[in-house]
């Protein structure tokens, strides 16, 4: 297969017609290779054809191939564009610049021309945060300038460097114009918040607030008898996140849901006092100490601008409008700051006023915190109110359900009660009342049989009026002490077609 690489040994060069893209491997060096390794063995050229290489040269081109009506000049001068070298920036900084100038697409003495009018209106928020993050330090904007004689040479980005870059002051002129553009949304993010923490100071001193921790403490030291944390004066409010804990006897509620159905039923006026704290829900992402770090932080930016006001008093340039601009704003930034400023020490008060009404040691925790554990004990409330309600309405639903259970348990033995309700006639002792029973179950019909139901009726009535006429004859054989003949065998006849209860009428009155 051949000898290992030796010093006059060497791999082909090609010259391809068109510049392909680069593979980013990492070169085998020779002093590496062995015998018997793969790389001293690899013959590559044995796959080359001209077919081959023009189809790489083809399908991997650096740039895409010239289309039709571009004159060769128009290419090459192209082409010569794009291998221009930097002469001052690292290619990074470069490459970020490019991206930010074709996003622009507008001409670098465009740019200039707005920087020096302060025109926030073309000249975006975005676009000016963007050069200054990506514009080179003076040194290197100073060495940028030597090449006026040789601009044509340069780089897109570092003749965009250039050209901006004869601005006096530059970078501390589009700091301020950042600074200006930021500054109303800066404040509006504050105020918000100051105003939410304010408040919210203001809502945890509610009296309906105030009564519901007097309830909880009221039941806490019930439960707590006999404890070491019995007869409590207070509690840090903490506790009232782990109200759900505590479940009932039964695991049906917790102490949660137990305060809330006490509010609800007992306690209507504290019922709800949570519409009372609507704020706290916002406090609690306001950080006291990230407000306070933003306020010192527009205030140095502020006086920034203030000083560097002063340095642009006689402008150079007639299309220089910072001092104009600038000025006007620092005056009412500072007025607008002062404002914040006091309402910053208002709320401050706020919160060690409500640090010392609870006797919070805003040294262990920030005041957010506070807001965060009434935060939870709010939304616990209002969901136990919610699952109270449909407990009690499942409990509701299962009483009906046993109640006309139980009323239709004694409609069915009130039925079968009146079914069996006949006398036994060989039993001893009063038979008052009987014939009145019998009487009733006739008149109603019960008392036949449901094959015969639909013409009791007319059964009932030759019943009854038997009945009656046999009474009769009781009463005048009784008066006239006569007795009364024999009448087994036709009773028997006339029972024998008789229901039970017809029998048993027919028995007593014979």
């Amino acid at each position: 297969m051949g000898a290992a690489p030796g010093p006059g040994i060497s791999k082909k060069k090609y010259t391809p017609a068109v510049q392909t893209k680069r593979l980013n491997w990492t070169k085998v060096q020779p002093r590496l290779l062995k015998d018997g390794t793969f790389w001293v063995k690899c013959r590559e050229d044995r796959y080359e054809s001209t077919a081959l290489l023009e189809m790489i040269s083809k399908t991997f081109a650096s740039k895409a191939p010239k289309k039709a009506g571009v004159t060769d000049d128009a290419v090459a001068k192209v082409s010569t564009k794009k291998v221009k070298e930097l002469r001052v920036i690292d290619g990074k900084a470069s490459q970020n610049l490019s991206i930010m100038l074709g996003s622009l697409k507008m001409a670098f003495n465009d740019v200039k021309r707005l920087i020096l009018n302060v025109d926030t209106e073309k000249l975006k928020p975005a676009t000016i945060g963007a050069i200054l993050k990506y514009l080179p330090p003076a040194d290197q904007l100073s060495q940028i300038a030597m090449f006026r004689n040789k601009y044509d040479d340069l780089a897109d980005s570092e003749q965009f460097c250039f050209t901006i870059g004869q601005i006096s002051r530059l970078e501390k002129r589009l700091t301020c114009m950042d600074i200006m553009v930021r500054f109303e949304e800066e404040i509006e993010d504050i105020g918000p918040d100051i105003e939410s923490v304010t408040l919210a100071c203001g809502e945890l001193k509610g009296r309906r607030f105030g009564s519901v921790l007097e309830l909880v403490l009221l039941v806490g030291n019930y439960m707590n008898a006999g404890s070491r944390n019995q007869q409590s004066f207070g509690f840090e409010l903490n506790f009232l996140t782990k109200l759900i804990n505590t479940k009932s006897t039964d695991n049906k509620m917790t102490l949660m849901h137990f305060l809330a159905d006490m509010m609800q039923e007992k306690f209507p006026e504290l019922a709800d006092f949570n519409e009372d704290m609507k704020s706290v829900g916002r406090a609690l992402k306001v950080s006291e100490d990230l407000v306070t770090k933003n306020i010192t932080g527009l205030q140095k930016s502020i006086k920034m601008v203030s000083e560097e006001v002063k340095q642009h008093k006689d402008p150079s340039d007639p299309e220089d409008k910072f001092h104009k601009v600038l000025s006007v704003f620092a005056v009412k930034s500072q007025e607008r700051l002062d404002e914040l400023v006091k309402l910053q020490g208002v709320m401050q008060e706020k919160i060690k006023d409500i640090a010392t009404f609870y006797c919070v040691d805003l040294k262990k925790a920030p005041i957010e915190e506070l807001f965060t554990d009434v935060n939870v004990f709010l939304e616990n409330y209002q969901n136990a109110v919610k699952e109270n309600a449909k407990r009690k309405e499942l409990e509701e639903k299962k009483k009906r359900a046993a109640e006309r259970e139980d009323r239709e348990k004694a409609k069915r033995r009130n039925k079968d009660a009146r079914k069996t309700n006949l006398v036994d006639i060989n039993a001893e002792g009063d038979q008052e009342g009987v014939l009145d029973g019998l009487m009733e179950a006739l008149n109603t019909g019960t008392a036949f049989a449901k094959k015969d139901r639909a013409g009791g009726g007319r059964r009932a009535a030759s019943v009854r009026k038997s009945a009656r006429t046999r009474q009769g004859n009781l009463r005048v054989r009784a008066t006239s002490g006569d007795k009364a003949p024999s009448k087994v065998s036709s009773v028997k006849e006339e029972s024998s077609e008789m229901s039970e209860a017809e029998q048993l009428l027919l028995s007593l009155t014979a």
